[in-house]
This record gives structure tokens, sequence and C-alpha cells, in this order.
């Protein structure tokens, strides 16, 4: 097999590229190759990332940017590349898909643009990135037929379209039952706007009426973290809501093992990697009933979906769950076996062997 030199590119901040990077480099794909990483974005590199970076012993770089000013960006890109002289690119932050992609003309290399952003939240600069990449990579990973399909109504595609799955690493988030006599009810996100936290935590209170010793961890940071808290303080839900804050992925596994049912309250999604994990935690989960999420809880033996922006239904959902608890653990091993059939970290380290021959 040939041994490629790999720079792959992804967000500095908070977000799923880290999830699918890290976990990828520590497969057998990693190990048969060479990896530089690129963090990118206008925050600092998150320190839990440089300390894995340490631990794997990766050489990596951080390009920090204002908003919408690319031009400087897209230089240090440019003297990274010439320095490190990749074989293979793969750009998870499409706003350097450009510079990667000049460069693999330049050269021979090649560059593939991976989509993680749902098409709903882009703005002008992500869809003018994600329309570059369709017509001038080496290729375009999607998360799920549905998202490629999307691109293909939205987009003229003329580089390749390849469906790889995000991978979990099963072997590290696995089942470990909550000590707490409560019921412990958990969502991790981004803290942004796309993410529906006001939409749970008045379902939340809903659902408080008929099981009052209910609890509910929230774990992410993000810009609506101030917003979020002064909903709660203003409820007066305190005593039943914690914020925990940002949470690496040591912490991510203990707070799987805390709760007993997972809720993503959400408006916008592609492939979610907290779903992923949870259902390998073999948790029960409820989500949205939006389009990229059905393709993932397909089946009531898995998990629930409720009604998009429904406060209501959310809060029904989550006392049918609540009342059928004794469920729970059925409905958690067949959601870790679904994980591992369709989502498994060597399912995504074959196909990215694949995608970069």
């Amino acid at each position: 097999m040939e041994k490629h030199k790999i720079i792959h590119v992804l967000y500095a901040g908070l977000g799923g590229h880290a999830n699918v990077v890290f976990p990828l480099i520590e497969s057998d794909f990693g190990l048969n190759h060479e990896h530089v990483l690129v963090f990118f974005g206008i925050e600092d590199v998150l320190p839990a990332y440089l300390k894995r970076c340490k631990d794997l012993g990766l050489m990596h770089y951080n390009i920090k940017k204002k908003p919408r000013r690319y031009l400087k960006a897209f230089n240090q890109f440019k003297k990274i590349l010439n320095t490190i002289q990749p074989s293979r690119i793969i750009v998870h932050s499409s706003e350097l898909i450009i510079p990667a992609v000049n460069y693999s003309k330049k050269t021979g290399s090649k560059s593939f643009y991976v989509e993680h952003e749902n098409n709903l939240t882009k703005g002008r600069s992500l869809n003018f990135f994600s329309r570059f990449a369709l017509r001038h990579s080496d290729g375009v990973v999607c998360l799920n037929e549905g998202y490629k399909n999307e691109l293909i109504r939205k987009f003229k595609v003329i580089a390749p379209i390849y469906i790889i799955p995000n991978g979990i690493n099963t072997d590290r988030f696995k089942v470990g039952r909550p000590n707490s006599e409560n019921i412990v009810l958990g969502m991790a996100s981004r803290m942004i706007p796309g993410k529906d936290h006001r939409l749970l935590i008045g379902a939340f209170e809903q659902v408080l009426k008929k099981y009052s010793n209910l609890k509910l961890l929230i774990a992410g940071d993000g810009e609506t973290f101030e917003e979020i808290q002064a909903l709660i303080s203003e409820k007066k839900l305190t005593n039943s809501i914690s914020l925990l804050g940002l949470l690496n992925e040591d912490q991510m596994i203990d707070f799987y093992r805390k709760i007993h049912l997972f809720v993503l309250a959400t408006r916008s999604e592609t492939l979610s990697t907290a779903i992923l994990q949870a259902m390998s935690s073999e948790l029960p989960v409820i989500s949205s009933d939006i389009e990229n999420n059905i393709e993932i809880l397909h089946s009531e033996k898995i998990g629930w979906v409720y009604k998009n922006n429904d406060m209501d239904d959310l809060a029904n959902k989550i006392i049918f769950a609540i009342d059928n608890r004794y469920n729970w653990g059925e409905i958690g091993q067949k959601a870790r076996e679904d994980v591992i059939k369709k989502y498994s970290l060597l399912a995504m380290s074959n196909n990215y062997t694949r995608l970069i021959k």
C-alpha cells in the first residue's frame, strides 16, 4: 500500500470535525499514512485538541482568521502546503478548499472536501465554497445519501461524490449504567442557533409537572450559552438543569454514563456524532424528525423523533419514553448494534483508505 502524507483541515473550535479526524487517525487508516493537522477558524485551538495532538505525536498548525477575511488565511495555508508537500489534502473546514485545490492542480496531489455543514444553515460564503468544491476538487465526501441528493439538486456537480458516514469508536463509547436514583436526561451539542436548547428547556419544564425528580444535563459551549443560562435562571430551573460547558472526549464518555435518556433538540443536522455516540453507549435517543435524523433513528426500536419545532410533541415523546422506561435496556442494545453495523470506525477507516487511492 502506498503511504501518503496527508494534511487534514479542521475547525479549531468545538465541532464535529475533530470527532471524525482524531478517531480516523487512531484507526488503521492513521497507522498506514503520515498525518498533519491544520486547525482553522475564528477561535483559538481547543486545549483538548492540542493535548490529543501531543499524545498522538501529530504535527499541527493553527490558522486563525477574522470573520469573512480570507486572503491572509489563504496565504498562510499556501505556505504550510509548500512546507509539508502533502500528496493528499482532506478539507473538513470548507473555507480553505480553494488553496487546497490550487495546490493540487499545480503539484499533482489530490484534494478532497468533506461536507459537514447542513445546507439550511449555510450562508453565501459557505455556499460558494461548496459550489467550488463540487466543481474543482478531486472528490466530495457526504455523510449520507440524503445530503448527497441535496447537493445534486442545489449545485452543478462535476467532482465525484462519495458516501462515507462518520465512524464511532464503539470500544470507547459503550454502556455504563447511571448511579443516580433520579432519571437524568442529557443533551450534547454546540450551543448555536441551529440547536434548539430553548425548545428542550420548554419541553422539560412541561415534563417536570409529571416527573418532578427529573434532571437535565446539557454539555457544550458556544454563542448561545449565556442566553440559555439566563433562560434557565428566569424559569427557576437551576436545581433541575445543569450546564456543563465544553467537555473533552473522556468527559463526554463519562457524560453518557451519567444519563438515562439522550435528547438532541435541533433544527438542522447532517449526521449527528452525538446521537451516534449516545447510541453506541446504549442510550435511547429522542431527536427532531428532520430527514438526516430519521435516517439514523429509523425505528422506534432504537429511539424516537418529535415534530421539528414542536415543544408539546417533544414533551410528549419524553413522557412516553419515561413511561416505557422498562424497555430502555432493550432499546439501548439495539441502538448499539445498529451503530456497530452501520457507523463503525473500521468501516470509516476502510472507506477513507479507498477514497485517497
